[in-house]
């Protein structure tokens, strides 16, 4: 039986040999192609997965507009495609990047109104030494003054209609004057020709009234009481810019001085402006003394800026004996570049850093002003340009002193306000006058330099 098989086998081995063949295929063919309708099966879902996310992504846009103003929540929403939503938003858009554009615009022109350089060919450099030089000194001379020429301050106070009390000698001499004729009038009329106790008397009266008068007509004849004095000082004070009385010698002058005298005339000329914007009455009419909120400036100084200190302290600056105020200061003792003198005050600003958009520029200011009108010069500041008032100390005036000096301020109630100003200056505008070894120390880099730099 056995051998029967074994013949019939080798008779028809192709037969045996498919049978086994097929036997072991079916179940190692249905384990592959269990395992290739798996990763068929994956290979749809996924697909069909990615699909849907598009169609339901091509189904839902976010339309939004973004918020422009501080406290103001943007817009948004997330809806099915709409031509018209969409030309809705893209308007708005439209709209509000153009109001961004001329708030920018129509804000940096009024922190630049009014300050130009006083001479030309310094800022940012000069084209030589020879020309730093040249007209480094005729810098000098302008914020000093000569005894040929006022100073920038002395004729910006006259534009302003500011002064000081009467000249002391002057007024002397007009009382004397006075006197003398008085008692020649007294003389002429008297029987012995001699003037009597009583005359004499009343001639001493008629001068007190006399030179109350001449101190209420003298106040009556300007906007507020500003001497030279109060801007400018013959030697440094310590942590502020110096505004020199005595023109610069010969000595090298650089850049950085360059930058700070002018600087410096722009943010005192904003505050003197501020003042007469306060003296200035609703109908656009200047204010005497007497009816004005600020009464006398009495003293104006503007803080150190780290920046131009630190540049200063390297280069040369020459002596200070000679230069009227050009400090010599030792370069071990350089403040860092990037330090403000008040670091932080309750406006949040902390501008005179690396990559700031502005710099801020601080003023001490003395001032006897009206008690009530205060608020009216604080936000007559604030309309000149950007300054805000960070501190006031406020003490009382002894008015029958300042009588004794020539100062008369009227009937006002009056304090004396020292105050420190904070002053705010967009590098948008200044970074193109900023000498290169400022602009470095900041890390301000010019439009020239980088095409992708904001221009605002």
């Amino acid at each position: 039986m056995a051998g029967t098989i074994l013949q019939w086998i080798k008779a028809n081995i192709l037969i045996v040999i498919s049978s086994a063949l097929i036997v072991i295929l079916l179940p190692v063919g249905w384990f592959f192609s269990s395992g290739w309708n798996n990763s068929i099966e994956t290979a749809a879902t996924d697909a069909f997965n990615k699909e849907k996310n598009s169609l339901r992504k091509a189904s839902s846009i976010e339309y939004s507009l973004p918020a422009v103003l501080s406290g103001e929540e943007g817009l948004s929403e997330s809806r099915a495609p709409n031509s018209i939503v969409t030309k809705f938003y893209q308007e708005r858009k439209d709209e509000r990047d153009i109001q961004v554009a001329e708030v920018i615009e129509r804000g940096t022109q009024f922190n630049i109104e009014n300050h130009k350089v006083l001479v030309e060919g310094l800022l940012p450099e000069a084209e030589s030494d020879s020309e730093l030089r040249s007209r480094g000194f005729r810098l000098g001379e302008l914020i000093a003054g000569t005894d040929e020429a006022p100073s920038v301050y002395t004729r910006l106070l006259r534009k302003l209609n500011a002064g000081d009390a009467p000249d002391p000698e002057t007024l002397q001499a007009t009382l004397e004057q006075f006197k003398q004729q008085q008692e020649d009038n007294y003389a002429a009329t008297s029987s012995d020709g001699n003037v009597s106790v009583e005359q004499a008397a009343l001639l001493d009266q008629a001068l007190i009234k006399r030179r109350l008068d001449e101190y209420a007509g003298r106040a009556e004849s300007i906007a507020f009481y500003c001497p030279i004095s109060a801007i400018q000082t013959e030697s440094p004070e310590a942590g502020y810019s110096h505004v020199p009385a005595v023109p610069p010698g010969y000595d090298p002058i650089n850049p950085s001085a360059v930058y700070t005298w002018t600087w410096d005339y722009w943010v005192i000329s904003d505050v003197l402006r501020g003042i007469t914007a306060a003296n200035t009455d609703a109908s656009g009419v200047s204010l005497a003394v007497p009816d004005a909120p600020v009464k006398h400036v009495e003293k104006i100084r503007v803080k150190e800026f780290g920046a131009a200190i630190a540049q200063a302290t390297d280069d040369d600056y020459g002596s200070s004996s000679r230069s009227g105020g050009r400090d010599s200061r030792s370069s071990s003792s350089s403040p860092d570049p990037t330090e403000s003198t008040v670091t932080k005050s309750y406006t949040g600003r902390t501008g005179g850093v690396m990559g700031s958009l502005y710099d801020i520029r601080y003023v001490d200011l003395t001032v006897i002003v009206s008690s009530k009108d205060l608020p009216t010069f604080f936000d007559a500041l604030g309309k000149t340009n950007y300054m805000t008032v960070i501190d006031a100390d406020l003490t009382q005036v002894d008015v029958w002193d300042a009588l004794a000096n020539g100062f008369y301020y009227g009937e006002d109630h009056l304090v004396r306000a020292q105050l420190t100003i904070e002053t705010v200056w967009l590098r948008s505008w200044t970074k193109d006058l900023m000498p290169e070894p400022i602009r470095t120390s900041l890390g301000v880099v010019l439009d020239s330099d980088n095409p992708d730099d904001y221009d605002g």
